[in-house]
This record gives C-alpha cells, structure tokens and sequence, in this order.
C-alpha cells in the first residue's frame, strides 16, 4: 500500500505535531509514566512509523483548539490585516472586478484549474502558516511546562532560559504565521488578476454589485387646519 503526504499534510499537521508529541514525551517522562531510556530497544522501523503517525495525529487533533484561540489572541500578535483591502489600495482599478467580490476559497479553486504552478504556490505558503501557528500553540504549552519546572525542578536557570525562549518562539511563530497567511490570501488575489480567463469565468456567474438604495425621503410636513 502506497501512503503519499501532501504539502499540507507535512507542513500543516505532521511537522507541529512532531512538536506536540516530543512535548508529550517529555511531560510523561517527567510524570513518571513511560521510560523514555527504554525507546532505543524498540524497533527502529515501528518506532519511526509510529512518530510519524501519531505527529500526523496531534496535528489534526489541535488545529482546532489552535484555531479557537487564535481567533482570541491580541492584534498585536500579527492578526487584523485584510489582504483583500491592502491588495484594492495597491490595485484600485481591480475594484469592479468580479474575483475581489467572490469567495476566496473560489478564487483560489479556479487558481487551481486555470494555473496549478501558482496554485502548488500559494498552497504552500498557506500550509506554512497553519504550521507556524500551530507551532506557536506548542511553543506556548512548553512555556507551561518550563513554567512548572522552574518551581519543582533544581535547574532552576535552565528552567527559566526555557521560558523566555519559548515564549518569544509562541511569539514569533504567531506572527510569522499570521505574515505567511495573509501573503497566501494576497498572492491569490495578485494570480487572479493576472488570469483574464478567472475573472471572465467569474464576472459571468456573479452579479454586479448593486447600488446602495437611496435614503427615503423626508416626510411632507403637515397641512395646518383652517388655512384661509
């Protein structure tokens, strides 16, 4: 059986998972739960499948907690940006176009179709920010963990070497994902703009945008009784 990986199956799910699993490893160990010294009788084959498999796991697992709290994290964290505004103030004759008004999702599916290249592209600096972000998640829980093992543990000093180094990598992983997202959203946008046969497809199945109705009118004032 022929088991083959996409670039969001890799990127996306199985590289923050290997992070989600080795924190795993290292929390169980310290519990007392599993022997990690006991990991090299194991054989090499299974016991590399079985990492493989079960980072693809965790990164399913926690993307949606990740996506929950990424919705509530600060602006300040790199979210905010609106990638179809910043490209209408680079662009702003593409503001009567029919891609800038449709979904992105089916923007970038007719990408897929008209230019697979650029697709394959854009792809790939989506999964890498899904990967950073989720990386950014896993940083954040080894900065509990470090957190709890500057008050139990003697190494105190490596201990707190651990929490500012991986709070300032839950930083920046956050926000270097949140920069890689936002230049997928803006690179689909650009694609399209250059693909004439996108925008033809889609200007004959979307409506024109409609004007804004008017503002009703005032109210004629009253006619005063017993006018002369």
């Amino acid at each position: 059986m022929n088991l083959s990986l996409g670039v969001f199956d890799i990127f996306a799910y199985s590289v923050p998972g290997s992070l989600y699993l080795t924190l795993l490893l290292y929390v169980l160990d310290r519990a007392s739960w599993i022997d990690l010294g006991q990991v090299g009788d194991l054989n090499s084959t299974l016991l590399i499948a079985g990492g493989i498999i079960a980072s693809y796991l965790l990164g399913h697992l926690t993307y949606a907690p990740r996506r929950f709290l990424g919705r509530r994290m600060p602006r300040w964290l790199g979210q905010g940006r609106d990638a179809r505004r910043e490209f209408l103030d680079r662009f702003p004759g593409a503001r009567s176009m029919a891609f800038v008004r449709v979904d992105p999702a089916l923007v970038f599916a007719a990408i897929e179709v008209k230019a697979p290249d650029s697709a394959v592209e854009i792809s790939r600096l989506r999964a890498s920010g899904i990967a950073l972000r989720n990386a950014g998640l896993a940083m954040l829980l080894a900065t509990v963990v470090a957190a709890v093992e500057l008050v139990v543990s003697h190494e105190r000093g490596l201990a707190a070497f651990g929490v500012a180094a991986f709070l300032a990598g839950f930083v920046g992983a956050t926000r270097a994902g949140h920069e890689l997202s936002h230049w997928a959203a803006l690179k689909t946008l650009e694609v399209a703009f250059w693909l004439p046969d996108i925008e033809a497809e889609l200007a004959t199945r979307t409506p024109p945008p409609q004007p804004a109705p008017a503002p009703p009118a005032p109210p004629a004032p009253p006619v005063p009784s017993g006018t002369p």
